[in-house]
């Protein structure tokens, strides 16, 4: 049986981070990562924008090649995955028969794609982007003059819906919901959003659903709950992911909506921790527990959880933030917009830049910047961070003219 000192499950950005932050920690230590994919940890945004369109090749998304592994001395298992955990004895079973036992694991296994539960769904050129391998597949069928239909309105369907329109597809989005991003945006926000992809080409069908998907040869029909019939190319569906805690709850560690952990990741068991898309953690700055799907999250909890691991004793304290590339307009958002009573606009809708902060008792719980300078994150995060009362300072929100971090006294 190989034995490590410390173990990563999953393939991600978080492993990646805590592989490099426990060899600085821990220069002899062994350390074995397992991923189920064939590819050595890579950056998946650019998998639905620049990659995607062709623009950035495969070998530079990788975090680090090959080569650096075996260099840092760190085993690198791909193409192979962990079929269970056994959290008394502290070891692992592979699906290739081998077994490791471990001092301390990190379980980073991350989300799947959610997969519509309709005749037709996973009909071969009916694509789920979450892999290298998904966004190949689809750019191979993204050919000018075809047509594609996008099932989710979210920030995946129309990073989507703007790569495949970039590359001269007509594409038609499909929302169930009355208008688009309704679950974390407001209805300003939204319809500028929507008229701006609209614009450029980009059909919207919100307040829809797919009741059914049909080949023949090589076209699609995607039925609608409606009634209508949309012929198309090739199907994209992106509705959410959901995590991948089937390991976990073998493995009889708490479950809810994730890897249940605590301020330090460490799960119900000290010596195996869990990190990024599969983690609820206790979220300090908003004062309850949360699952997130946010690159610096994941980027975080990668070292977070390696220093801990490593001996440390250091709390969870991010500020999330997610950013977003839809065309031409880059889009920023950090904190959490959940609870909010009023929502200001920083500059104008009419054109961007803007920002439009969320407020709670005149307390700033969240900012959505779009084409925003960046000098203004900072202080907008201290402003979340320091539960700053703005009472009376609503004008000076809104202009743009006004420095955001002459608010933050």
């Amino acid at each position: 049986m190989h034995a490590t000192r410390y173990l990563l499950i999953g393939g991600g950005l978080v492993s990646s981070q805590a592989a490099k932050q426990l060899r600085q920690l821990d220069p002899g230590a062994s350390i074995t990562l397992v991923s189920e994919e064939r590819h050595p940890p890579y950056d998946r945004p650019p998998l639905s924008k620049d990659f995607l369109r062709g623009e950035t090749p495969a070998d530079k998304l990788l975090y680090d090649p090959e080569p650096y592994f075996r260099e840092q001395n760190i085993d690198l298992i791909l193409g192979v995955s962990v079929e269970r955990l056994n959290q008394p004895d502290k070891t692992v079973s592979l699906s290739d028969g081998r077994q490791i036992r471990f001092e301390k694991a990190l379980l980073a296994t991350g989300g799947r794609p959610v997969r519509l539960k309709i005749p037709g769904a996973d009909l071969p050129g009916v694509h789920y982007l979450r892999t290298i391998d998904d966004s190949a597949a689809i750019a191979a069928e993204a050919k000018a003059g075809a047509k594609a239909v996008v099932v989710g309105a979210g920030f995946i369907g129309l990073e989507l819906a703007a790569s495949l329109t970039q590359r001269g597809v007509q594409v038609t989005v499909i929302e169930s919901q009355p208008r688009i991003w309704a679950r974390f945006a407001d209805a300003t926000l939204a319809r500028f959003v929507e008229r701006y992809c609209t614009d450029r080409g980009v059909t919207f069908r919100t307040n829809e659903s797919v009741s059914q998907i049909h080949r023949h040869n090589q076209a699609f029909a995607v039925d609608l709950k409606s009634g209508t019939s949309l012929a198309c190319n090739f199907v994209c569906i992106g509705v959410g992911i959901v995590p991948n805690v089937e390991l976990v709850q073998q493995a009889e560690l708490q479950v809810e909506n994730g890897v249940v952990v605590n301020e330090y990741l460490e799960t119900s068991h000290p010596d195996i921790y869990a990190g990024g898309d599969v983690a609820n953690y206790p979220d300090p700055l908003f004062g309850k527990r949360r699952r997130v799907e946010h690159w610096g999250h994941a980027e975080y909890c990668g070292q977070l959880a390696a220093q801990n691991m490593a001996g440390a004793r250091n709390r969870y304290d991010l500020l999330t933030y997610v950013w977003s590339d839809i065309f031409d307009l880059h889009l920023e958002f950090a904190g959490d917009e959940t609870e909010h009573d009023q929502v200001l606009i920083r500059g104008s809708l009419d054109k961007p830049p803007f920002t439009l902060l969320y407020l709670k008792e005149h307390r700033l719980r969240a900012y959505f910047a779009v084409n925003a300078a960046a000098k203004d994150f900072q202080p907008l995060q201290r402003l979340i961070r320091g539960g700053t009362d703005l009472s009376g300072k609503e004008s000076q929100l809104q202009d743009a003219a006004v420095p955001v971090k002459t608010l933050l006294t």
